[in-house]
């Protein structure tokens, strides 16, 4: 059993981009799709470290033959999403069969920078045997913005206190959104029953956080993050590798 079970969420239709093919596999450049980058956090680790669960629809035939480039490194799982359940949260909750008892939530149309030389494995495996969860979060003071993403308010030493999913009201008290996020396989339930109400926008009581072990969690900061589930994104991010290309 490996150490770390990454989950990947790739059963979207992605819509917004109307592609040919799964927007996981977009290339970045010759070499480099955009889900590499999620593998690309464990390039010092093999299988007995880390093993990955893909959760897919049947429409990703490509996506499966893309990801064979890893099959001498990693072990790597699919798994149908199931059609009862919605969103991201539907996605992660499709996969439990398969958790480990550390478990890391990546989304694999976005590409995230963490803050200096941090190896990602080592922060989710110290910050899940200290609180048995934590969220990737990047700062963020624009309201608009906020008003889009999964909100985060952290206070002055790091800890979650409240999280509202593209929130509509109190939008100020919210200064930052999260980016990824881990759980020990105890605290699944009560975690992603909190998240995927508010995902689903039902009635939330704002005391609710406070009997999840996502309340006082301590949150790891990444230095960039970005959602390439547009084209404007995905045109900004291209224009940067071509600049930083020209530079070389």
């Amino acid at each position: 059993m490996s150490n770390l079970t990454v989950i990947l969420p790739a059963a979207g239709k992605g819509t917004r981009l109307n592609l040919p093919y799964p927007k996981e596999i977009l290339r970045l450049d010759k070499d480099h799709a955009l889900i590499d980058n999620c593998f690309n956090f464990f390039r010092n680790y093999g299988r007995k470290d880390v093993e990955f669960v893909v959760v897919i629809n049947e429409h990703k035939p490509e996506l499966l033959t893309y990801l064979a480039k890893y099959k001498d490194r990693f072990n790597i799982s699919f798994i149908y999403q199931d059609p009862s359940e919605q969103e991201y949260t539907g996605a992660i909750k499709s996969a439990k069969p398969l958790f480990g008892e550390y478990n890391l939530v990546l989304l694999p149309d976005t590409i995230m920078k963490l803050k200096g030389n941090n190896d990602l494995y080592t922060l989710v495996k110290e910050a899940l045997t200290e609180t048995g969860f934590t969220f990737l979060y990047k700062k963020e003071n624009s309201e608009d913005v906020l008003k889009t993403k999964g909100a985060l308010e952290i206070n002055g030493e790091g800890m979650v206190i409240n999280y509202c999913d593209k929130p509509k009201n109190y939008v100020q008290y919210y200064n930052a959104f999260w980016c990824a996020f881990a759980f020990r396989r105890r605290t699944f339930n009560s975690c992603i029953e909190f998240m995927e109400k508010s995902t689903l926008q039902q009635n939330v009581d704002p005391k609710e956080i406070q009997n999840t072990p996502i309340f006082g969690s301590k949150a790891i900061e990444v230095e960039d993050y970005i959602d390439l589930g547009t084209w404007a994104e995905i045109r900004r991010l291209l224009l940067s590798y071509e600049e930083n290309n020209k530079r070389l």
